[in-house]
């Protein structure tokens, strides 16, 4: 009889756990499919342009550059703010140095006071209301030039 009463308490829970196990197996199955749908691309924008003879970095209106079937949604669409551009020094520079990571380690150079270090690529130099020198070891993408120059203004 004892025997019995064990039974007849395990067959519930069998059953509940039968039932929400395939319920959660239900639910969870569209997951790998919603994980292989592409998502849409996020169009890119050049907003400056770097002088090749002397470096300088001028700031332009925006400028579509990427993919055509691409998704405006989260893109900065729009010109920086005229008053934060007049924050900048007179002049932003980019300089592409071999040894742009040595020279890095000090905080003070003839650039000025290191701003920022862009790990593994260089660093940021300000010379408050002169210049602004971003020093790299190689070339940087529109959005990370755009990112250190952020830097420029204290």
């Amino acid at each position: 009889m004892r025997v019995e009463a064990v039974e007849t308490m395990r067959a519930p829970r069998l059953a509940h756990l039968a039932r929400t196990t395939w319920l959660w197996l239900c639910l969870l199955s569209p997951l790998p499919a919603l994980a292989t749908v592409p998502t849409e691309s996020l169009c890119e924008y050049r907003n400056l342009e770097v002088d090749e003879q002397t470096g300088d970095v001028r700031f332009i209106p925006p400028v579509r550059t990427g993919p055509e079937d691409c998704s405006d949604n989260g893109a900065a669409q729009v010109e920086l703010d005229p008053g934060w551009r007049q924050k900048l020094p007179g002049q932003v520079r980019w300089s592409q140095r071999s040894d742009a990571l040595s020279l890095c380690q000090i905080k003070q150079s003839p650039w000025g006071q290191r701003m920022l270090q862009l790990p593994q690529q260089g660093c940021v130099f300000l010379q408050v209301q002169q210049a602004c020198t971003i020093v790299t070891t190689q070339a940087l993408s529109h959005a990370q030039l755009a990112n250190a120059v952020r830097s420029c203004v204290p």
